[in-house]
């Protein structure tokens, strides 16, 4: 059987996407490792409609293109208009014509395409996955989501159920900057 995950990261060029014109990296970007392990929670394949909640760099955008091929979709939203603008025209030019970029505020979703047969966020929600995502997930979709509450933070995978709940599957370690309503850059230091 062929990983097609494995395949996507042996086709999709990181540094076209995780770096900038002169070589320095592109903050909004997940290590490749920590993609991987999130991909491969996610369980995508060929033919699926993916909602992909964080844009940033466009590289997880173009392994998921690449996973569901020609008869799959994959729409993509963030909340930074640059990041916007600059992973639709990578993508665009790296020949990813089933992907949707939008600018948007990733805990409302994206109504337009839904229902999805997987979410994938690469920011973190506080305690609880928002409702919109839920009510876009098809039924035996998949999420995947990092979420915090108080110190701890975390990155877990549902199914939604025929009831339309949300039974986790998985959690994993690992901690992300938080989906908010206006760009956020921790990197940056402030005064």
């Amino acid at each position: 059987m062929v990983d097609v995950i494995a395949e996507s990261f042996f086709r999709v060029n990181i540094d076209y996407y995780t770096r900038y014109e002169d070589g320095s990296q592109v903050h909004q970007s997940s290590a490749q490792k920590i993609i991987e392990q999130m991909l491969r929670m996610l369980r995508p394949c060929p033919g699926d409609q993916i909602l992909e909640i964080g844009t940033g760099s466009g590289y997880s955008t173009a392994l998921l293109s690449n996973i569901v091929g020609v008869n799959g979709s994959v729409t993509s939203i963030d909340i930074d208009i640059a990041m916007v603008e600059r992973a639709s025209l990578l993508l665009q030019q790296d020949g990813c014509t089933n992907v949707r970029v939008l600018l948007g505020d990733g805990r409302s979703g994206q109504p337009d395409g839904a229902p999805y047969t997987r979410i994938i966020a690469w920011a973190s929600v506080e305690y609880e996955i928002p409702i919109p995502l839920v009510d876009q997930l098809m039924n035996n979709g998949v999420l995947i989501c990092p979420l915090r509450a108080h110190a701890s933070s975390w990155i877990a995978s549902f199914r939604k159920n025929a009831a339309g709940d949300l039974e986790e599957i998985k959690r994993i370690p690992g901690s992300f900057i938080p989906m908010t309503d206006t760009p956020f850059y921790p990197w940056c230091a402030e005064g």
